[in-house]
């Protein structure tokens, strides 16, 4: 529930600010002129300096709250809302959360403007949120990412060359901050598919996921990972719970998903998983005690029981009486009620 708070305002912004902007289309800026001052960049008109977003000469650029023209990476709100577009610093800006994401601009400050997968310096806490004239190390590790419609990058899942990728969604919560910089990165390793929406308290729990932790491929099918089985659907989704497969039934924690072994209580129900994890059924002997686990649906019987026409007793242990008598009927050395 805590991390579903601090997701809130972002899926709010999401829901809210992500359907103003389909395009990343909107007035040229025209009459005025690029102003260098004390190794920074303006745009100037009229003796007032641009803000935010503008389109000059058919180029995208972003200037900051003070007019500050940025370069390379850069987490922004988005563009094409109207609120955040063609301002300059004599006019009022409205003070409204927008959802922001991962923009790339050009050492001259020009966005860049792609809609495929480009090789660009990897983010990084050193070489985000710069200015033009700002001396900061181009980081010397090259990352490929992918860009959407809007020249913002990607998120989600993508397709490519017969293999699924999941690109993070979410930056790291802290107890009081957020990095965004995991955005748009390859994930790998353990995955958790958030849905980022405005009924996020209502949602379903996030799926996870396992993705090569070299190349980031999608995983799918029996996965031994940290000296455990795990269970991947053909989606990719880690199985929790019964599976079943052909005609043997595995259960899966809830919600770790590790395969179990041994006897299990689920339901108030006793079964036994085989060291394969597949649920035994029928009889099983452990050491010299046997047990019955039911033909159908593996559960351990109880009390008295009828197996192909022969009657037996198993104590609240499921452990099978033998030589004995019970409730006043005998029972042989096969467990078998002797009339």
């Amino acid at each position: 529930m805590k991390l579903l708070k601090k997701m809130m305002p972002i899926a709010l912004a999401v829901f809210f600010f992500g359907l103003l902007a389909t395009n990343t289309v909107f007035a040229n800026t025209t009459g005025g002129r690029f102003v260098d001052k004390d190794n920074r960049k303006y745009y100037v008109k009229d003796d007032h300096k641009a803000i935010y977003w503008h389109k000059i000469d058919g180029k995208t650029y972003y200037f900051g709250d003070i007019g500050e023209m940025v370069v390379g990476w850069q987490y922004l709100e988005i563009p094409g809302t109207g609120y955040r577009d063609n301002l300059f610093d004599n006019q009022p800006v409205n003070e409204i959360g927008l959802q922001e994401k991962w923009y790339y601009f050009g050492q001259d400050g020009a966005l860049l403007e792609q809609t495929d997968k480009q090789v660009l310096e990897a983010k990084t806490s050193e070489n985000t949120g710069k200015v033009y004239g700002e001396q900061y190390p181009l980081s010397a590790e090259k990352r490929t990412y992918y860009f959407d419609n809007n020249y913002a990058v990607k998120t989600g899942w993508i397709y490519e060359e017969g293999h699924w990728y999941y690109l993070n969604k979410l930056g790291n919560f802290g107890d009081d901050s957020y990095n965004p910089l995991p955005i748009g990165e390859v994930a790998k390793g353990w995955t958790q598919d958030f849905h980022v929406t405005i009924d996020i308290d209502r949602s379903k729990p996030a799926p996870w996921y396992y993705l090569d932790p070299t190349t980031g491929i999608m995983q799918t099918g029996w996965q031994y990972l940290g000296n455990k089985w795990y269970y991947l659907r053909s989606s990719g989704a880690m199985a929790t719970g019964w599976y079943q497969e052909g005609t043997t039934w595995y259960y899966l924690d809830h919600p770790n998903g590790d395969m179990k072994t041994g006897w299990q209580n689920l339901g108030n129900k006793w079964y036994y998983l085989r060291s394969s994890g597949a649920m035994a059924t029928g009889w099983y002997q452990d050491g010299s005690t046997w047990y019955y686990l039911n033909a159908g649906n593996g559960d351990m019987k109880t009390g008295w029981f009828q197996v192909n026409g022969n009657w037996y007793y198993a104590y609240s242990s499921g452990a099978l009486a033998v030589n004995t008598t019970v409730d006043g009927y005998s029972v042989n050395y096969n467990g078998e009620w002797v009339r």
